[in-house]
């Protein structure tokens, strides 16, 4: 018998209960977007228009907020980053690529942890300390931030292939008023074609033989 690692039920086996395990892969998947939404906090707010200027001596303001800076430049990339590297050791595979813009990197370490999220739960140690941390830094970022935005209605995973036949597979989500595109690749879906692609999972190459 284990016990979860986040909340200390009892379990059967494995080391992060299911009720954890989905908190975890929720918070993984809402990461890359809390990152981007934190951009918007980096400069200190504005002095209001109607707010009295004093006359006095010039005072020098922080021109950045530390606590944004610290999450945005180092603190979510490099604790998936870590996590992932952890992960990865323990699986007996090869280090992960760190490489790209700070918004990739998120993206990236986030989504591959989701991927392996039914062994962590299941032969990972340390997967409590994991949620934990993850938990414990989404709290932080939404402290900045508050609540995120509604992102709209799911509609399915983005099917476009990359140069090297890779599938983005990113989330593709329907909000009022915006044209339908995935926020991760830029891949657009407005032909009808195109939206049958995307909520069928069909490559593009074998919905164009059916077409012809």
């Amino acid at each position: 018998m284990n016990e979860c690692g986040l909340c200390e039920q009892v379990l059967e086996d494995g080391y992060l209960c299911p009720g954890d395990t989905l908190g975890l892969a929720e918070r993984l998947e809402r990461m890359p977007r809390l990152y981007e939404a934190l951009a918007g906090f980096l400069t200190p707010a504005a002095r209001g228009l109607g707010e009295a200027v004093s006359r006095g001596p010039a005072v020098a303001t922080l021109p950045v907020d530390e606590a944004v800076l610290d999450l945005r430049y180092g603190g979510i990339a490099l604790v998936l980053e870590s996590w992932l590297s952890a992960v990865q050791e323990a699986r007996g595979w090869g280090q992960p690529a760190v490489q790209g813009s700070p918004e990739g990197r998120v993206y990236r370490a986030a989504r591959s942890l989701g991927a392996n999220l039914e062994w962590i739960a299941a032969a990972y140690p340390a997967a409590g300390d994991l949620a934990r941390e993850v938990r414990e830094m989404e709290g932080a970022a939404l402290s900045i931030v508050g609540a995120l935005p509604d992102r709209g209605r799911r509609l399915g995973q983005c099917v476009a292939v990359d140069a090297s036949g890779v599938i983005c597979g990113a989330v593709v989500w329907q909000r009022p008023g915006q044209k339908l595109r995935c926020d991760w690749c830029g891949s657009s879906y407005q032909t009808e074609q195109e939206l049958l692609v995307l909520l069928h999972g069909l490559s593009k190459a074998g919905a164009a033989e059916d077409v012809a």
